[in-house]
């Protein structure tokens, strides 16, 4: 190319694309960005220096119009918080930029998706992220899947769940799902890994774990949290499996988390979420990951990308 890279950023109001368009235009690219409501961008530092572009990434019309001229599309947007729709809302937009992104010549794109537990039947969220994924690796153009687990930084649905019910509750319900074993990953890497997969060569194209170095299960999780935060060591005391949307209304109660979104998170919990060997750090130059304590306390103080 002969020019700066153009990315086009969907869910810019968002935790993790709040973060990432900084860090892209701090890499020298040229960013546009998607997003429904532009009232939800006022306030950022780096308004001024993006384009954007106000719509529904369902209108077939409108992404052709954001992908034209764009190098490399991140789609960070997904419709979890819907309701029951959700996973058909999801199919739908994702086939609306395959095609959008074919048809203007854009030369990658860039999914943040789910993590994908091997032999394991997957929750409706972790399957809808699956066939999102595999939408947009059919659609023609170099893509990267990268399946994240939960992400440690502010704003991230999974880690303000964590956050308010372990500082919370000290004495937590431990159904059988807290023996699980997860491997999180400090916003900051997701953010570096979405930068750096914007200058792949074209043959990198499939799906890679985006994982942190430390694999723990959910009671671990909690009391590595609390130690961090000076919480104190946390209880709990053995229940039966709730139904999720149960489960989805006592976080709700507890959390700034949605109830929708909130059952959604739960029904993945029994899933494994620990990397496989592909992980995308081996088609990357990246520096060292984040371990789960750092990445708490640059969450706890605000920090995205430092």
């Amino acid at each position: 190319m002969t020019h700066d890279p153009v990315c086009l950023v969907t869910g810019a109001s968002g935790h993790v694309g709040g973060a990432l368009v900084p860090a892209l235009l701090g890499a020298g690219h040229r960013v546009r960005v998607l997003t429904r409501d532009a009232d939800r961008l006022a306030g950022r530092p780096w308004l001024d220096d993006v384009e954007v572009v106000v719509g529904d990434a369902a209108d077939a019309d409108l992404v052709a119009r954001a992908c034209a001229g764009v190098d490399v599309v991140h789609w960070l947007v997904h419709a979890l918080d819907t309701g029951p729709g959700f996973a058909a809302a999801d199919r739908a937009t994702a086939r609306v930029v395959a095609r959008a992104a074919r048809g203007a010549g854009v030369r990658r794109l860039v999914y943040l998706g789910g993590p994908r537990p091997a032999d394991e039947a997957l929750s409706a969220h972790l399957l809808s992220r699956e066939e999102v994924g595999a939408l947009l690796l059919e659609s023609g153009v170099p893509t990267v899947v990268l399946r994240a687990a939960m992400v440690v930084g502010p704003g991230s649905a999974s880690f303000e769940m964590l956050r308010h019910v372990t500082e919370r509750l000290p004495v937590l319900p431990a159904p059988g799902w807290v023996d699980t074993r997860v491997q999180p990953v400090a916003l900051r890497d997701v953010v570096t890994a979405l930068v750096g997969c914007a200058t792949l060569p074209a043959e990198v194209h499939g799906a890679f774990a985006l994982a942190g170095p430390d694999v723990m299960t959910y009671a671990e999780l909690v009391q590595r949290y609390a130690a961090v935060a000076g919480l104190g060591r946390r209880r709990f005391l053995r229940v039966p499996d709730a139904g999720p949307a149960l489960a989805a209304w006592g976080v709700a109660a507890l959390t700034p988390v949605s109830r929708e979104l909130a059952r959604s998170l739960v029904e993945s919990l029994p899933n494994t979420v620990v990397a496989a060997d592909d992980e995308v750090w081996s088609v990357l130059d990246a520096p060292p990951r984040l371990g789960f304590e750092d990445a708490v306390r640059a969450a706890l103080a605000g920090q995205t990308s430092s």
